[in-house]
C-alpha cells in the first residue's frame, strides 16, 4: 500500500506536471490509467464479508459472554484492515493518480467514476454486515461506541479520497473543454465576413457531445444527493468556462446569431444535469448574448427587462462592448446611464 508520505510526494509531482505541461504546451508525463482497471472487485469483497459473517457466528457460539464483545471487535478490525485498507483504500490511491491532468488537448477518459460506483457498493455491503452481524454482539457494551468510531474514522478517510478524485475529475472535464474551445473555436465563427447559415459552431457541438456522454457516466456511477451535488459543481464550473470563453471574441450580427445557437446547445446539454441553478445560469447567459443582436436603440430597454434586471450593470456593459458596432454606433454614450 502507498504510504502517506508516498501519496503526498506523488500528489506534488502530479501537480507540478500539470503546471509545467500546461504552460509549456506539452505533456511531460503520461498518466497511467491501467486500461480502465479499477482494482476493485465486488466478488472479492463479498467473499471477505462472507468469511467475516461466519467468523462473527463462530465468535457468538464459542466465546464466553465476557469475552464476546472483545472478540467481535478483533474480527471487525481484521475486516476493516483487509477489506477497506488493503483492498478499497489501495484501489482509491491508484484511482486518484489515474485521473487525467486538467487542461490537456487530449479528451480525458475518466475511469474514477467506476471506482466511485464500486467503492459505494462495497461500503453499502460493509454497513449491512456491521449492523446485522457485529452490532448484536456488542450492543449495550462500551465496545459498541468503539466500533462505531473505528468505522466512522475509516469511512471518512475513504469519503475524503472519493471527494478529491471527483474534484480532480471535474477539473479534467472542464479543463479539456477550456483548452478545446480555445484551440478549436474560430474568430470567424462569431465575426464572419460573409453571410453564413445560422448554425451552432463545430467547437460547441464537440463540447456538448463530450459533456453529454460524461453526464451519462456520472448518472450510471452515482446516485441520490451525490449525483445532484456533483452535477451542480460540474455545471457551475462548465458555465464559468463557457462564459469566460465567449468574452474573448467580438461579434457582428451574423456572429451574434451563431453564438446564440451555441448557447442554446449548451442550454439543452445542461438540462440533462437536472439542476435548476445550472439551468438559470445558462438562461442568463443566453439573455446576455441577446445583447449582441438587438438593435442599438433597444439595448437600454432590454437591459432593464426581467431577464437581465438582476445582473450587475458591469456584466451587461462588458457584454455590450463585445459588439463589433460598439464604437461605430457610439453605444457608450447611449448607455451612459446604465452604469449607475
Amino acid at each position: 500500500m502507498l504510504t502517506s508520505t508516498g501519496n503526498k510526494f506523488q500528489d506534488l509531482r502530479r501537480d507540478l506536471q500539470a503546471v509545467i505541461g500546461t504552460r509549456a504546451n506539452f505533456n511531460i508525463a503520461q498518466i497511467e490509467n491501467y486500461g480502465g482497471e479499477t482494482f476493485l472487485s465486488e466478488e472479492v469483497s463479498i467473499a471477505l464479508l462472507q468469511e467475516s459473517k461466519l467468523a462473527f457466528k463462530r465468535c457468538q457460539l464459542l466465546s464466553r459472554q465476557s469475552d464476546l464483545p472483545g472478540n467481535a471487535v478483533q474480527i471487525l478490525e481484521s475486516l476493516l484492515h483487509y477489506l477497506m485498507l488493503e483492498h478499497v483504500d489501495y484501489a482509491l490511491d491508484l484511482g486518484l493518480h489515474c485521473v487525467p491532468i486538467p487542461e490537456t488537448k487530449t479528451q480525458p477518459q475518466i475511469y474514477f467514476f467506476d471506482v466511485v460506483q464500486q467503492c459505494n457498493a462495497i461500503v453499502h455491503l460493509l454497513e449491512k454486515q456491521f449492523n446485522d452481524s457485529l452490532v448484536p454482539l456488542v450492543i449495550s457494551t462500551p465496545k459498541h461506541g468503539d466500533c462505531l468510531q473505528k468505522k466512522k474514522y475509516l469511512l471518512e478517510q475513504i469519503e475524503m479520497k472519493l471527494d478529491i478524485g471527483l474534484d480532480r475529475s471535474i477539473n479534467a472535464i472542464v479543463g479539456w473543454v477550456k483548452i478545446y474551445l480555445q484551440t478549436e473555436q474560430k474568430r470567424t465563427d462569431f465575426k464572419p465576413e460573409t453571410d453564413t447559415d445560422t448554425l451552432a459552431s463545430p467547437a460547441c457541438l464537440a463540447v456538448v457531445q463530450f459533456v453529454g456522454s460524461t453526464v451519462d457516466r456520472i448518472r450510471d456511477s452515482l446516485d441520490g444527493k451525490n449525483v445532484e451535488s456533483l452535477m451542480t459543481e460540474l455545471g457551475v464550473r462548465f458555465h464559468r468556462v463557457v462564459y469566460e470563453h465567449l468574452q474573448q471574441f467580438q461579434y457582428n450580427s451574423a456572429g451574434a446569431m451563431c453564438v446564440i445557437c451555441d448557447v442554446n446547445e449548451y442550454r439543452k446539454c445542461v438540462k440533462e444535469f437536472k439542476v435548476p441553478l445550472v439551468n438559470s445560469l445558462f438562461d442568463a447567459l443566453h439573455a446576455l448574448c441577446n445583447l449582441l443582436l438587438v438593435k442599438p436603440e433597444n439595448l437600454k430597454q432590454v437591459c432593464t427587462g426581467d431577464q437581465l434586471s438582476g445582473l450587475d450593470r458591469s456584466i451587461l456593459l462588458n457584454f455590450i462592448q463585445l459588439r463589433a458596432d460598439y464604437k461605430t454606433q457610439k453605444l457608450a454614450n447611449s448607455l451612459r446611464g446604465l452604469a449607475t
